[in-house]
């Protein structure tokens, strides 16, 4: 399995949840190789880490160049003051 992390700091954090949960998170569910989605609020903060679990590197690359992926940097951009920052992981 592979774990993208996508981070935003400086986030307004509530327009972003409600972004993330109403409109990304079911695009999410539908794509190819999607196994879960969380999204983590720093405590008392404005960062914001979004944190998906894939079946494969493959699974997860393929809906980093998506059009759903652009679509939600195109949504969130606004909501967003400093630096959206994209990590993938393998799962050992």
């Amino acid at each position: 399995m592979y774990a993208r992390m996508v981070i935003g700091d400086e986030v307004d954090v509530d327009a972003f949840s409600n972004v993330y949960h109403s409109e990304i998170l079911p695009q999410l569910e539908s794509a190819a190789g999607f196994r879960s989605a969380h999204l983590m609020i720093e405590d008392g903060g404005r960062m914001a880490i979004s944190l998906t679990l894939w079946n494969s590197r493959d699974d997860c690359l393929q809906y980093h160049s998506s059009l759903a992926y652009r679509k939600f940097v195109e949504k969130a951009h606004h909501l967003l003051k400093g630096q959206l920052v994209v990590k993938l992981f393998e799962t050992v």
